[in-house]
């Protein structure tokens, strides 16, 4: 597995009674209120079932494998039914496009990100840190095109990354990535993690869950920002504590459509997820 710098929230401690804070992102995107419990949003052996929110202010998104009649719940809603409408699948991956800028298509890499502030939920306090972390990393937005030209990202989940922290291996498991918003020129993503810290002998040490809203701006051709609202929930879903990070990443390398990934051809698949949106002219 593809190794990764630990986030700050990893640093950041459970041992907190629940509390519920709204913090928006930008244009009134919000953190859940609460999560499903880990045993609803993730089953080893099991896909997580896979769903998308309602209004997609003309970018189509969310998996092709699903199709859901809930589009008028609102974000917490949807994570709460969809609790209970979930039920073990036998293990396939779940593909989920969004349509991304297309001046942010291709390769970008970062040094580190810059903590803004904290909040505890518990107490309401937010504290202003302006900390460094190093936590390099390269990430490439963009997978594919559609006939016209516009560019897809897709996300072939769930998907893990692996790290390590204080002597413990860290699992990152994403198990859901949606496009809240889309203009020329920003993108704003919510991101749904399960986050499981073991000890070298294997035994558990923590299980917690994690959504992120991350909001990128371009800056100039060859700049783009990242403003990131980081929610921590325990396993059981409740909220934790809040992390405002901001990061800045620089073009390293163009678009390039990818072919395959994880041996299913994005071509086909972006071509099937266009289908079942009524969008035959923007198949290739």
């Amino acid at each position: 597995m593809k190794k990764i710098a630990v986030s700050l929230l990893l640093s950041l401690a459970l041992n907190l009674s629940q509390a519920a804070l709204a913090e928006t992102l930008q244009a009134g995107i919000e953190h859940s209120d609460y999560l499903p419990s880990v045993s609803n949003t993730y089953v080893p052996g099991y896909s997580h079932g896979g769903y998308s929110q309602g209004q997609n202010n003309g970018n189509y998104r969310g998996g092709y494998q699903l199709e859901t009649s809930q589009s008028d719940l609102t974000h917490s809603n949807l994570y709460q039914q969809s609790a209970f409408m979930q039920r073990p699948q036998p293990q396939q991956p779940v593909i989920e496009w969004f349509q991304i800028p297309k001046v942010m298509a291709g390769s970008w890499s970062k040094r580190g990100d810059v903590t803004v502030d904290v909040t505890d939920l518990r107490t309401g306090i937010k504290q202003a840190s302006g900390a460094w972390m190093d936590n390099e990393m390269v990430v490439h937005m963009g997978h594919q095109l559609d006939k016209a030209g516009n560019v897809w990202h897709v996300n072939i989940l769930p998907s893990e990354k692996d790290s390590a922290s204080n002597g413990k291996q860290v699992k990152f498991l994403t198990v859901q990535q949606i496009c809240e918003q889309s203009t020329p020129v920003n993108l704003s993503t919510r991101t749904h993690y399960v986050i499981t810290e073991t000890y070298p002998t294997g035994q558990v040490a923590d299980m917690f869950q994690q959504e992120s809203l991350n909001h990128y701006f371009l800056v100039s051709a060859g700049e783009m920002e990242n403003r990131s609202s980081n929610r921590v929930f325990t396993s059981s879903g409740q909220p934790v504590r809040d992390g405002t990070l901001e990061s800045k990443f620089t073009r390293i390398g163009p678009f390039t459509p990818v072919p395959q990934m994880n041996g299913v051809d994005l071509q086909q698949a972006l071509n099937q997820f266009l289908l079942s949106k009524g969008r035959a002219d923007l198949a290739q």
